[in-house]
């Protein structure tokens, strides 16, 4: 108890001296930046080891490269590859470990994540801009070296895994605790409560900050139940509250979906008492005048016309558009091999200067599948479509209980944000790196079939009590097994 309530005091300093930090250093934002890795530093130094350090490392790069700071984004542009790189390098020294159990199809999405990232790199020969696309195409590749290594060397050890996530979660919840601090220093933390203003906080637009929330809020989930300490929710909390002041309707909605698919997946039971609970709450919140208070703010006015206004005509602020002329562009010029990798940006700006293309005012797809097919053509359907399936694989046969019900949640949001955001591919950023770990790390571990009919009666045998500590304890790598004892 007292070693737990040691690490809680240790942890609510920390935090305590990232928000001061972030207040006393905001015209500096390097200064701030290289405290607060401080702080970590001396929270965690007794139990992160030189490989999670350099992740560590390297997850801040990322998120720096995504920031609004523009002394940041320009201090981690290279670095952040050259951290990847370490990483791999690192990875490549350890041991070749085999798994327990492993799913058949983890291969397979390993090996389709090097046919992405190889034909990506390849595609700079007919690019429009070859050398982005040769650059980018490089950072792919790094990407699926890392989750390689990670898959042959390094999480085949679950407990290891899981301790790698826990740094991830830890960094991304340091940026959102920073970003309200920054908000709340330069004023746009209060106009976003007080005016139609969107919080973005350190990230270079609300919708970033939307989608490394919905990435944390899953992913504490998964470090939470596995460790069971209270202390891990902390880190929710600010990315519930960010995720909402930046009114990303599709972060929102993706997150609130992945946790309905946990209880739909939970069986009926569960859904019925989740939807009696929200109604009783809706209804006590009624009682005591609460939801006039709650909906008559000035943030919930504007988020509810996020979701009502239809903006030029369109609910969707013109993705629908986006998407028309995406396709069109792609499918009457180059259907089959695409415009080269990366190469959406200056695609764009070229098409806009051209009446032939007639793109005038277009700059984005907001859609990773279609921005794929723009830039790499139908060529790259089949290995995407075997990502998905994969990813698929783990919505549909990972347990969703303990760690891997966090896992579940993430993928299947991360999932969904890519329907319109254009993130799934983009190495420059925390996200594809988030996502394509934590389906790997699922998949390694998914179990090769489901329990037997004898062992769901064995259980059913068993004292209430009894079953329900071994049904806890089922997917607890921290909890030895125990025999089933047989009632005479």
């Amino acid at each position: 108890m007292g070693n737990r309530m040691g690490q809680l005091g240790l942890l609510v300093v920390a935090t305590c001296l990232v928000v001061v930090t972030t207040i006393t250093a905001i015209t500096a934002p390097l200064v701030a930046t290289g405290l607060v890795a401080l702080v970590l530093l001396l929270a965690f130094s007794r139990r992160v080891d030189g490989w999670r350090w350099m992740l560590t490392l390297t997850m801040g790069l990322l998120v720096c490269a995504s920031s609004n700071v523009p002394a940041l984004v320009e201090a981690s542009f290279y670095p952040r590859y050259a951290a990847v790189s370490g990483l791999v390098l690192w990875g490549l020294c350890l041991p070749v470990r085999t798994p327990a159990r492993s799913d058949a199809w983890t291969s397979v999405f390993v090996g389709a994540l090097w046919a992405m990232a190889g034909l990506a790199t390849v595609s700079f020969a007919w690019s429009v801009v070859p050398m982005e696309t040769l650059q980018r195409g490089v950072a792919l590749l790094l990407l699926a070296a890392l989750v390689h290594v990670l898959v042959r060397r390094r999480w085949p050890d679950r407990a290891v895994m899981m301790a790698d996530l826990r740094v991830v979660y830890l960094v991304l919840t340091a940026s959102i605790v920073v970003s309200l601090g920054i908000g709340f220093v330069d004023g746009t933390l209060v106009a976003a409560t007080s005016s139609v203003t969107r919080f973005q906080g350190l990230y270079n637009n609300p919708n970033m900050l939307g989608i490394v929330c919905a990435l944390t809020i899953p992913l504490g989930w998964a470090v939470h139940r596995q460790s069971r300490r209270p202390v891990t929710l902390l880190g929710m909390a600010p990315a519930a509250v960010s995720l909402l002041l930046s009114q990303s309707r599709t972060a929102l909605i993706a997150v609130l979906v992945g946790a309905l698919w946990l209880v739909v997946r939970h069986g009926l039971g569960r859904v019925v008492r989740l939807a009696a609970g929200a109604t009783a709450l809706l209804l006590v919140a009624y009682l005591l005048n609460l939801l006039p208070t709650i909906f008559a703010a000035p943030w919930m006015r504007q988020f509810v016309m996020r979701f009502t206004d239809p903006t030029g005509g369109d609910l969707s602020n013109g993705r629908t558009q986006m998407w028309q002329t995406t396709i069109d562009l792609w499918w009457q010029n180059r259907p089959t091999l695409g415009f080269g990798y990366a190469s959406r940006n200056h695609l764009f700006e070229l098409a806009s200067a051209d009446e032939f293309f007639g793109t005038a005012g277009v700059s984005v797809v907001h859609n990773s599948y279609l921005q794929l097919l723009l830039e790499l053509g139908l060529v790259a359907v089949p290995p995407l479509v075997v990502l998905l399936v994969a990813a698929g694989r783990v919505a549909v046969r990972a347990p969703v209980r303990r760690a891997d019900a966090g896992l579940v949640w993430l993928v299947v949001t991360g999932l969904l944000i890519q329907v319109t955001e254009s993130a799934m591919f983009g190495t420059g950023q925390t996200y594809p790196y988030v996502f394509w770990t934590v389906v790997a790390a699922a998949l390694l571990h998914l179990p090769k079939d489901r329990a037997p009919a004898g062992r769901e009666a064995a259980h059913a045998n068993l004292p209430h009590a009894e079953a329900r500590r071994q049904r806890a304890s089922m997917f607890d790598d921290a909890t030895p097994r125990r025999p089933t004892v047989l009632l005479r």
